[in-house]
């Protein structure tokens, strides 16, 4: 009998994609090779890990593998991407310059200071020595001198945040926050991490603003593992939406490529429901390194700080560098200097003038053109922490009835979050009904409902299939042979 590899049958698969527009049931994938059906499911799974690709079920109950008219690889960024890649590399390189350039800077303070050290110390020896009091002030001033040289060459100021904690937005919600490196200046006892922030670390975060915690790679494909392993393998695509958030068609793809990834299946139940069936996952010696289930509506989005930092640190960094504004633009400005031949006017207009100078405009325009580019990126994230709101209450609420808006509105706004207006959460739902496969009706009573009839019909099957895999999830069995006793 003839036969073939995985991989060759793979490879002709492979081919026959944009024939066909992508489109391939199990049959089609089979007769199109000639290779057994489980042979061609093998192959259309490794396909699902390489190309995006969507999961449909017909009406006859017929499993759809759709590649799409021009398929895309996974992983394979768009111009658009290519372009936003770009631009977060040159911001990058930006930055390093530009804190570089503030380093360079302080280090020229430090020497002017340690010039004026040299000089405080000679007059305190010229002065009473016997003047307790004026020692001990000495003393403390030059401790104070020490710490804010010890901030600015400390190797925790510059290096990346790592601990995290929780803050609360303008709207009461939570969300991840890095720990900022903590001042040893003046020994402060406040609460906020904000207010203990060191000096140095404030200068950064005013310029470029601070660190936002991002989520960790594959941190929705390790919650999909361990929902699947806690859930006896079976899932269906209301659970991979309510994880991560996707809308329909990024759950469809991010559903397929979960089977690919964790060598799963696409089956068919005989009510004609879609689900995955992750059966090698529950194969498990332990679960107890598995990833946290977090589900997307308790995954607030970390705030676009502007700073990140409190109103009087804010205010002290704006006076220094108003001030050497000012100073430069003396300088800088100054006729006599405007058109310097010596190397001494050389020195002091450039290095006294021109260099603060950009230096103190540069300061000051960055943090400008972040707030603009930021009021964007806040909206669209209130947007999202709204519709992470409203999918709790489709998923826990609309999965067991009918909801008016007014329903909708009431146990939104009993939540410890933002109040929304009527106007808001309808236009959100009229996006989200549609999207969650539900419609718009009018109950008995008159009033406008939203109906989620798929996504009940869907996690009632769901749990169905769970009580029929009675044997699932009941460990490994004893230990019959142990190499390491041979």
């Amino acid at each position: 009998m003839e036969t073939i590899t995985l991989k060759a049958n793979a490879q002709l698969l492979e081919k026959k994609i944009k024939e066909v527009k992508g489109k391939f049931t199990l049959n089609d994938a089979a007769a199109i090779t000639g290779v057994p059906v489980e042979q061609a499911r093998e192959s259309l799974n490794e396909l699902m890990g390489k190309y995006h690709c969507h999961l449909q079920v017909s009406e006859n109950g017929d499993l759809i593998y759709d590649f799409g008219a021009s398929p895309t690889r996974r992983g394979e960024k768009t111009f658009a991407e290519i372009l936003e890649s770009i631009k977060e590399w040159l911001w990058k390189a930006f930055k390093v310059f530009f804190k570089a350039w503030i380093t360079v800077t302080l280090v020229v303070y430090f020497v002017i200071f340690v010039t004026i050290l040299i000089a405080a110390i000679v007059a305190m020896s010229a002065g009473d020595k016997d003047n307790k009091g004026n020692s001990k002030n000495s003393g403390a001033l030059f401790r104070l001198i020490g710490d804010i040289f010890y901030a600015i060459f400390r190797w925790n100021t510059i290096k990346s945040y790592q601990e995290t904690y929780y803050e609360r937005d303008r709207y009461g919600q939570p969300y991840k926050h890095y720990k900022p490196v903590e001042s040893n200046l003046f020994g402060s006892k406040a609460q906020s991490p904000k207010a203990k922030k060191n000096f140095i670390s404030s200068v950064y975060d005013f310029v470029f603003g601070p660190p936002r915690v991002e989520p960790e790679p594959f941190a929705n494909q390790k919650e999909v593992a361990a929902y699947a392993r806690q859930n006896k393998g079976i899932m269906v695509l209301p659970e991979f939406k309510a994880l991560a958030g996707w809308n329909h068609s990024e759950a469809q793809d991010f559903m397929s490529d979960c089977i690919a990834r964790f060598n799963g299946s696409a089956e068919i139940s005989p009510n004609a429901i879609l689900y995955a069936d992750f059966y090698d996952l529950t194969r498990s010696a332990t679960q107890n390194q598995d990833g946290k289930i977090e589900w997307y509506w308790d995954e607030y989005e970390p705030e676009y700080e502007l700073t990140g930092n409190t109103a009087g640190r804010n205010a002290g960094i704006i006076f220094l560098n108003a001030f050497n504004l000012v100073f430069a633009s003396i300088f800088t400005f100054n006729p006599e200097l405007g058109d310097p031949t010596g190397e001494t006017e050389k020195i002091i207009f450039y290095g006294l003038g021109v260099v603060p100078f950009l230096f103190s405009l540069i300061f000051f325009a960055v943090p400008v053109l972040r707030y603009f580019a930021i009021l964007s990126k806040r909206a669209k994230r209130r947007y999202n922490n709204i519709r992470k709101r409203l999918i709790k209450i489709i998923y826990l609420k609309g999965a067991n009835k009918d909801l008016t808006l007014d329903e909708i509105i009431g146990e939104l706004n009993t939540q410890n979050a933002e109040k929304l207006t009527k106007p808001e959460v309808q236009k959100m739902m009229n996006e989200l009904v549609y999207d969650w496969q539900g419609e718009v009706i009018t109950n008995e009573k008159g009033e406008v409902a939203y109906s989620f009839i798929q996504l009940r019909n869907e996690l009632d099957e769901a749990k169905n299939i769970r009580l029929s895999q009675k044997d699932r999830g009941k460990g490994l069995g004893n230990i019959y042979m142990d190499t390491g006793k041979l």
